[in-house]
C-alpha cells in the first residue's frame, strides 16, 4: 500500500511540475512579439526601433531600424583628437550627415527563463547607408620665377554617400521589469565588414584651382592612407569640379543599447 501512495505521490508531482512548464510555455506564446526604442542611441540624435518575435524557449528573430536625419557628424570633436591629421579634420569639421540603417540577427536566450528573458548571444548582419555633405578648402597658388604671385583659398560643396555591411555578435540581457515592461540591456556588439562610396563637386575651374584642388586630394588620400585601417581613395579633378570614390575599404562597427521594450 505505501508503495502505490508513494506512485501517486511521484506521479502526481511530475505532472504537477509539466502543468507548470506547458501554463508557462502557453503564457509566453500568448505575448511573443516584442517592440523596443532603444534610449542610448536618441543621446546621438538617431532614432533606433527594434521588432522581436519569440520562436522557442531558446531562440528569436529579430530587426532594428535605425534613422538619423541630417545633422553634424556625432561625436565630431572626439573624431577629430582621435584621427589628428589637419587634412582629413579639414574634411571632417563642416561635415553634415544623415543615415538609415536595417539589422536583421537571431537571438539565442541561454538563461533558464529564456522565450525572450536573460541572457542573450545574437548573431547579426547590419547594412547600413551614410549621406554626406561638406564644404572642401583648398589652396590655389601661382608662382612666376620662383616668386609667389598669389595664394588664396577655394572652397568646394562635396556631397555623396557611403554603404556598409557589416556582420557580428551581440551580448545583452532582457530584464523584466513589469507583466509587459521590459529593458534590454545590449553590453556589447562588435563587427567588421565593407564600405564603399564616394563625394562629388560641381564647380566650374579653371587650371589653376584643378592644380590646387588635385594637390590637396593627393594629401588628403595620404593621409587616409596612413591610418590605420587603410581606405581606398581614388580622386579625379577636372574642370567641372572633382569626384572622389571610396573602393571596397574595411569597416568596423560596436551595437550597444539600453532599450525600453513592450512585450505583446
Amino acid at each position: 500500500m505505501k508503495n502505490i501512495l508513494l506512485v501517486f505521490v511521484i506521479a502526481f508531482s511530475f505532472l504537477g511540475v509539466k502543468a507548470q512548464e506547458m501554463a508557462q510555455t502557453e503564457t509566453a506564446s500568448e505575448n511573443p512579439n516584442f517592440i523596443k526604442l532603444n534610449l542610448l542611441s536618441l543621446v546621438g540624435g538617431k532614432i533606433s526601433v527594434e521588432y522581436e518575435r519569440v520562436l522557442s524557449k531558446r531562440i528569436s528573430a529579430a530587426v532594428a531600424v535605425n534613422l538619423r536625419p541630417e545633422s553634424g557628424l556625432p561625436f565630431k570633436s572626439s573624431i577629430m583628437d582621435a584621427v589628428d591629421d589637419s587634412e582629413i579634420n579639414s574634411l571632417l569639421d563642416g561635415m553634415k550627415s544623415s543615415s538609415a540603417a536595417i539589422t536583421p540577427e537571431i537571438k539565442f536566450y541561454l538563461s533558464k527563463k529564456g522565450y525572450g528573458q536573460g541572457f542573450y548571444l545574437a548573431p547579426y548582419v547590419k547594412y547600413a547607408k551614410f549621406n554626406y555633405s561638406a564644404p572642401y578648402t583648398y589652396d590655389v597658388s601661382i608662382e612666376h620665377q620662383g616668386q609667389m604671385v598669389y595664394d588664396r583659398e577655394e572652397t568646394i560643396s562635396l556631397k555623396g554617400d557611403l554603404t556598409t555591411v557589416t556582420a557580428g555578435i551581440s551580448a545583452g540581457v532582457n530584464f523584466k521589469l513589469t507583466n509587459n515592461i521590459f529593458l534590454d540591456w545590449r553590453i556589447l556588439g562588435p563587427g567588421y565588414g565593407t564600405s564603399k562610396g564616394g563625394l562629388a563637386g560641381k564647380m566650374v575651374l579653371n587650371a589653376d584651382e584643378q592644380a590646387g584642388l588635385r594637390d590637396q586630394l593627393g594629401d588628403l588620400k595620404e593621409s587616409l592612407n596612413d591610418l590605420p585601417v587603410k581606405f581606398e581613395m581614388d580622386y579625379k579633378v577636372h574642370e567641372n569640379g572633382a569626384d572622389v570614390t571610396l573602393n571596397k575599404s574595411p569597416w568596423a562597427n560596436i551595437r550597444s543599447g539600453l532599450s525600453i521594450a513592450y512585450k505583446f
